[in-house]
Parts: structure tokens; C-alpha cells; sequence
């Protein structure tokens, strides 16, 4: 894709740690492959296209995704994550892949290079910055072509869950999900929203604590809010196994004329 001066990247330290553990929920989820990605690829658009994947972390998306986009530009601000995901395109040999780092309040590409443009799991953590990213989307994109925006909230067990120990990012899911399509609407965008049912099934309470420990809590909860949280995912045991719903929530913006 034509490309204009990247700005200068932010490093933000992502925790590789984290992601580690991140792996074992797409693992623990059974419908990930099945109903996930088919959905965010279903409503991108993906199949054939010319792609922007922006705010990538370490590549979920880019290994399948790469199979049916034409190319894939995947984007973040974050060393490690370039380096991760540029060594996954040397080993998988994803000719059809290329990073870039940038932040995304600025990225380095030119107006409506992309055919379809998706960000997942990113802007709703940021109340400050989320509209100039999705304007930065949107430039990026080329007029009518589909601006896909995704964060893993909403209804289910998990938010339950997370209001035991992390109840301010409850509260800006719930705030995102009202503000955004309403934002959307005033700068004179169309918005669609689809809802994907998730489910995850961990080997035992145990386990799903210490994975939802690194990635959905904070580390520095209270032994009365770990003592909570254990009895939450014990009353969600179902044949030896805890099973915890979550909902998906796909964003299709598209500039209309």
C-alpha cells in the first residue's frame, strides 16, 4: 500500500506474559473458530481484499486471515508486537503480510488504500482516543468499503465476572456501546452491529482463575475479591468443566456520500 512517513511509535511495554495467557483463552474458547472468526471476517469483507488489520498485538487474525484477504497490513505501536508478528511472516512465510508500526491516531498509509479496515479489542480502553482513531480508520479506507470495529463485552458470564474484580472496564464497555453508534450516527456514518455469541470452556476453576488472572483482572485484586471470584467461576461448572459465555460485538461503520 502507498505509505506516507510513519509517525515517530509509542511503546506502551506490552506484557508478554499476557499474551501467553491470552493464547489459553482463544483456546479455552470453542467457538472461536467456528463462529468467531468467520463472523469478523463475514462482516470486514474481507475475502479478496486489499486489509488493514490496525492494532494487531501478536497476529491472531493475520495467520487465518491471510488465507482469504488478498493482503493483510497489519499495524501497532508496540516493539514487541512488531517483533513477534514479523517473525510469524518470516516462519509462516506470509508473503501476503506486512507490518508497520505506527500509533493509531496516525497511521503511516495514504486516504482509502484499504478495501477493509478492522480494529479489534482496542479502542474501547480509550475514551480519549477512540474517535480520533476511528477517524484515522475511516481516511484509510476507501469511500463505501466497510470499517469494521470489535470488542469481546456485553452480555454473558464474563462481564459478570469482571464486575466482581475489574468493574471500571465494565463500565467503559457499557459506556462504549452507547456512545459509539450514536457518535457514528452525528459524523453522518452508517453503523451495523452484530452480536457473536462466545463460549469458553477451561479443565477446571482453577485453571480459568489463573488465566483470567493475567488477562481480564487486575493483578493487584484483594484476597476477599480473589475469594470471589473463585466462588463465581465454581458456580460456572458444568461436566467437570468451567464454561464461561461472553459476547462479541462487530461495529460495520461505513462512510456514506
Amino acid at each position: 500500500m502507498p505509505s506516507r512517513p510513519a509517525p515517530k511509535p509509542v511503546e506502551k511495554g506490552k506484557d508478554s506474559v499476557y499474551w501467553d495467557y491470552w493464547e489459553e483463552m482463544v483456546k479455552a474458547s470453542i467457538w472461536r473458530e467456528s463462529k468467531e472468526l468467520p463472523a469478523i471476517a463475514a462482516v470486514a469483507e474481507i475475502q479478496g481484499k486489499h486489509v488493514i488489520d490496525a492494532g494487531c498485538g501478536p497476529g491472531r487474525l493475520i495467520l487465518p486471515f491471510s488465507k482469504i484477504a488478498k493482503t493483510i497490513t497489519a499495524v501497532d505501536e508496540s516493539d514487541w508486537v512488531i517483533k513477534v508478528v514479523s517473525k510469524m511472516i518470516r516462519e509462516k512465510r506470509l508473503n501476503n503480510v506486512q507490518i508497520a508500526q505506527a500509533p493509531l491516531v496516525g497511521l503511516p498509509f495514504d486516504d482509502g488504500v484499504s478495501d477493509s479496515t478492522y480494529c479489534m479489542w482496542v479502542i474501547h480502553h480509550d475514551k480519549s482516543r477512540w474517535d480520533k482513531i476511528v477517524k484515522e480508520l475511516v481516511r484509510v479506507t476507501r469511500d463505501g468499503s466497510p470499517i469494521t470495529v470489535g470488542f469481546s463485552s456485553g452480555e454473558g458470564d464474563l462481564p459478570r465476572l469482571e464486575e466482581v474484580c475489574k468493574p471500571a472496564h465494565v463500565q467503559k464497555c457499557k459506556e462504549f456501546d452507547v456512545a459509539f453508534p450514536k457518535w457514528c450516527k452525528e459524523q453522518e456514518w452508517s453503523v451495523e452491529i452484530t452480536k457473536v455469541p462466545l463460549l469458553f470452556e477451561f479443565k477446571s476453576p482453577e485453571w480459568a482463575f489463573e488465566v483470567f488472572s493475567n488477562t481480564f483482572v487486575r493483578r493487584d485484586i484483594t484476597n476477599e475479591q480473589k475469594s470471589q471470584l473463585m466462588q463465581f467461576l465454581k458456580q460456572h461448572v458444568k461436566n467437570g468443566k468451567c464454561v464461561i459465555t461472553q459476547e462479541l460485538r462487530l461495529y460495520v461503520i461505513r462512510e456514506t456520500e
